[in-house]
C-alpha cells in the first residue's frame, strides 16, 4: 500500500456517515474540501442532525443573501425531521424579516426546545454600546408563542410585541433577552408569572426596565444576570432557589435583597463609565457575605473600603466567613489599588479562602500619593489560600510588590501561577527571564510554594474562576469589521457558494 493512499476515503460510504455523524455540522461541512468523494457526505450529518447552529464563523463569511439562501437550503435538506436546537447570529435589514419569521414558524414546527436567535452584529457606539446602524428591532412573530416545547429561549436585538401571551411557556427553563429595548417591568412581572419553570434569566442592555422584582415563595430562579440595564434604578430579589447572582453596570440602584441565603457565587462589577454610590456596593456585599465565590472590581473595592470610618463602627468586621473563591478584576495598578486590596482582607477578613485570582490591565500609573501597603497592619495571614493565578502580568514594581504581599502571608501556598501580559513580553525574551529572577528571590511564607510562570503563547492548564465571563471584556460584534482568518473556512464558504448560491 502506499504511502500516499488516502485509506479513510476508501472506507464504505456507511462507515464515513457513521463519522461524520459524530462531528458537528461545522466540522462537518469542513470535510467537503478534502476530496471529490467528500464533497456531498456532509450532507448526512445534516439531515440526522438534532441541531443546527450557524454562528460567527459561519455568518461573517457570507453576505446576509447568501446567508438566508444557505439556511433556507439547510431547512429544505433537514425536512420534516425533529431539530432540538437552533441558533442563529445574524445581520438583517428589514427585508429579510419575512425570512426570520419563517425560520421561526419552521424550527417551531420541527419541536425545537432551545432557540436562540442573535440579530447583534452591528456598528456600535461605544461607550454605551449603543447601535448606530439605523436598523429596526426585528418583531418577534405572535407565533412564537403558540407552542410550548420551548425550554431555552435567547433573543438578541428583538422585541416582543404586545400584549403577551405567555400561557404555553410553563415548560421554559431559561431565558436570555439582550437588548430588548420595549421589555417593561409589568412584562417581566408578566413573564415571571407564566413561566413557572424558570431556573435561569439574563437581561442585558434592557433599557426601559426601571423597577424589577424577582420576588416569590414558589420561584424556581437559580440564576440570574443583569448587564448594562442602564436604567434601573430599584432591585428587588426574594427568591429561595437562587444560587448565582451576575450584575454588572451602574451601582446606584437601590436594592432589597429578602430571600437570598442560597447564593453560593455572586459577581458585582461597576460599569466603569457609570455611577457607582459606596453605600450601595457596601451593602450588597453585606447581604452577600455568605457566598463561596466572589467576582468585585476595581470600583468595587474602593468602594467598600472608601467609608472605613463610616461603615465599619466600632471596628466591626463583617468578614466573609465562607468565601473559597475570590476573583479581583483590577482597571489599574497603582499604589492606590494595592492599598485597596490589603484593606479589603483587613475589613473583611476571607480566613477559609483557598484559591485567588487576579485579573490585572496593561494600565499603569505612577501616582505618587501618602500612604503604600506596608503602612497597613502587618498581621493579615491567609491560613487556607493554596492558589493563585494572575493574569496579565507585566512585571511592573507595583505588581511585584503585590505578589510580595500574598506570598509573605499565604503561609498553605501550593502554587501561584503568573501570565505574562500578551502585548508587552513574549515567549524566551529578556524581560520574561528578568520577571522569572526577580520572583525567584522573593521570600515566601510557604517553602513549597511553587512558582510558575507562563508566556502568552503557553498552553495555559491551569485552574480558571468560576466566572470566566468579564463583561468590561466581553467582545462587542462588529458586523462591519467581523471577519476570520481561517483558509479552511474561505475555501468551504466559496464551496458553498457555488453549490448552493
Amino acid at each position: 500500500m502506499g504511502r500516499g493512499e488516502d485509506r479513510i476515503s476508501n472506507l464504505p460510504n456507511e462507515i464515513l456517515h457513521s463519522i461524520l455523524c459524530l462531528m458537528t455540522l461545522k466540522y462537518a461541512i469542513r470535510t467537503s474540501t478534502l476530496s471529490k468523494r467528500w464533497r456531498h457526505l456532509w450532507q448526512i450529518n445534516l439531515i440526522s442532525s438534532t441541531s443546527l447552529q450557524l454562528g460567527e464563523d459561519f455568518s461573517c463569511n457570507q453576505s446576509p443573501k447568501q446567508f438566508v439562501a444557505t439556511l433556507d437550503r439547510y431547512l429544505q435538506f433537514h425536512g420534516d425531521r425533529i431539530l432540538d436546537k437552533f441558533g442563529i447570529l445574524f445581520s438583517p435589514f428589514d427585508v429579510f424579516f419575512p425570512n426570520l419569521e419563517n425560520w421561526v414558524a419552521t424550527v417551531l414546527a420541527k419541536g425545537v426546545k432551545n432557540l436562540e436567535i442573535d440579530l447583534s452584529q452591528g456598528v456600535l457606539n461605544s461607550p454605551h454600546d449603543s447601535y448606530i446602524d439605523d436598523r429596526m428591532s426585528f418583531q418577534i412573530p405572535n407565533s412564537l408563542f403558540n407552542f410550548n416545547s420551548l425550554t431555552h429561549l435567547s433573543l438578541s436585538r428583538c422585541n416582543f410585541l404586545v400584549p403577551l401571551d405567555l400561557a404555553n411557556f410553563a415548560g421554559l427553563s431559561s431565558l436570555s433577552l439582550d437588548n430588548v429595548n420595549l421589555l417593561t417591568d409589568a412584562m417581566l412581572t408578566n413573564i415571571l408569572q407564566y413561566c413557572v419553570s424558570l431556573e435561569s434569566i439574563c437581561l442585558k442592555r434592557c433599557e426601559i426596565l426601571d423597577t424589577v422584582k424577582f420576588v416569590g415563595d414558589e420561584l424556581k430562579l437559580q440564576k440570574l444576570v443583569m448587564v448594562d440595564c442602564l436604567n434601573v434604578f430599584d432591585i428587588e430579589i426574594s427568591a429561595p432557589k437562587l444560587e448565582s447572582f451576575v450584575y454588572y453596570g451602574c451601582i446606584s440602584f437601590w436594592h432589597d435583597f429578602g430571600n437570598v441565603s442560597k447564593v453560593n457565587d455572586a459577581y458585582i462589577c461597576a460599569d466603569t463609565g457609570g455611577e457607582v454610590y459606596a453605600v450601595q456596593f457596601f451593602t450588597i456585599l453585606s447581604d452577600l457575605s455568605h457566598v463561596k465565590v466572589l467576582t468585585i472590581c476595581s470600583m468595587g473595592l474602593l468602594h467598600l473600603i472608601s467609608g472605613e470610618h463610616e461603615y465599619y463602627e466600632d471596628n466591626l468586621l463583617l468578614g466573609l466567613h465562607n468565601l473559597q473563591e475570590l476573583q479581583l478584576v483590577l482597571d489599574s495598578i497603582n499604589e492606590e489599588q494595592i492599598y485597596c486590596i490589603v484593606s479589603f482582607f483587613r475589613l473583611w477578613p476571607s480566613p477559609f479562602l483557598e484559591k485567588l485570582f487576579l485579573q490585572l490591565t496593561s494600565n499603569y500609573y505612577n501616582e505618587s500619593i501618602s500612604w503604600s501597603a506596608e503602612e497597613m497592619i502587618p498581621d493579615i495571614i491567609f491560613p487556607n489560600l493554596k492558589f493563585i493565578k494572575i493574569t496579565n502580568f507585566g512585571g511592573s514594581s507595583l505588581e511585584l510588590k503585590l505578589v510580595k504581599f500574598f506570598l509573605e502571608r499565604a503561609i498553605v501556598l501550593e502554587s501561584i501561577f503568573i501570565l505574562l501580559n500578551q502585548s508587552n513580553i513574549s515567549n524566551n525574551s529578556l524581560s520574561r527571564r528578568i520577571i522569572q529572577g526577580q520572583l525567584s528571590v522573593l521570600p515566601k511564607a510557604s517553602k513549597d510554594a511553587l512558582i510558575v510562570i507562563c508566556g502568552p503563547l503557553d498552553c495555559d492548564c491551569t485552574i480558571n474562576p468560576t466566572h470566566t465571563t468579564l463583561y468590561h471584556e466581553e467582545n462587542r460584534r462588529n458586523g462591519t469589521t467581523m471577519h476570520l482568518n481561517d483558509e479552511i473556512m474561505s475555501r468551504e464558504n466559496i464551496l458553498l457558494g457555488q453549490e448552493f448560491l
